[in-house]
């Protein structure tokens, strides 16, 4: 690209520099303007067919680290009823919507810190608010930590992952990519840290572990060398792997 760069005018660079922002501008808006349109359908079907007080926007949208595929994670909560779950593509973008009757939501626990980061779509009297701020509250509560087997059960599952992997049919192939996916939970479990999830955690071990990061990334890239994986999971486990 460079070389194509060189060959042209100062004045026809400076316009394709400046075409290449405007598009850049121009793609955001448009991503904005969709982003727009989907929330308000996914508000109109919480208030009309579900009867929703309280719509919380929450996950990557919600902390502003929206991708191409990120979905929209929504929570809308009604006065009385049953919990379902409204899972769907519409116009290209995925919905993950889930509805609570408020006798669901009387009590938070762990499986709730995911919405730390929620911002609040619509409300209709108080209760938006002070459940952004038991949200809150419960952020402050202190991890609890797994006890000494639990670690050491882990590890030697790990060492019993991999020699299933070394297997070479379909249940090694299967074992493979299990093992593959519990890299980046089991991270944290081991070290006895809370875990947000993959997106948040990657990004924290990329920032504070570059090391781990680098072969996870490389084992995930090549999920058929397990010479990867062992290498990947010997950081992760903190184990010397056979």
């Amino acid at each position: 690209m460079l070389d194509v760069l060189n060959e042209l005018s100062p004045i026809t660079i400076k316009k394709v520099l400046i075409d290449r922002r405007a598009n850049k501008v121009k793609d955001k808006y448009a991503m904005i303007e969709v982003e727009k349109e989907t929330l308000d359908s996914i508000i109109d079907e919480l208030k009309s067919k579900y009867k929703c007080h309280t719509i919380v926007l929450y996950g990557s949208r919600a902390r502003g680290q929206t991708t191409s595929t990120s979905d929209y994670d929504v929570i809308g909560v009604c006065k009385r009823g049953e919990k379902t779950r409204i899972a769907k593509k519409q116009k290209g973008q995925y919905w993950d919507v889930f509805v609570y009757p408020e006798k669901d939501l009387r009590k938070l626990g762990d499986q709730h810190m995911s919405w730390k980061h929620a911002r609040i779509l619509y409300e209709k009297g108080p209760y938006a608010k002070l459940l952004l701020k038991r949200i809150q509250n419960l952020l402050k509560k202190p991890f609890k930590r797994h006890p000494k087997y639990e670690i050491e059960t882990i590890r030697v599952w790990a060492q019993k992952e991999l020699d299933r992997c070394r297997v070479n049919d379909i249940q090694g192939l299967f074992r493979r990519a299990e093992f593959h996916a519990a890299l980046v939970d089991h991270y944290f479990l081991i070290r006895q840290k809370r875990f947000w999830g993959p997106k948040e955690g990657f990004k924290w071990i990329e920032q504070n572990d570059p090391i781990s990061f680098r072969l996870i990334r490389r084992a995930l890239r090549f999920p058929t060398n397990l010479s990867f994986l062992k290498a990947a999971a010997s950081r992760v486990y903190k184990l010397k792997l056979d």
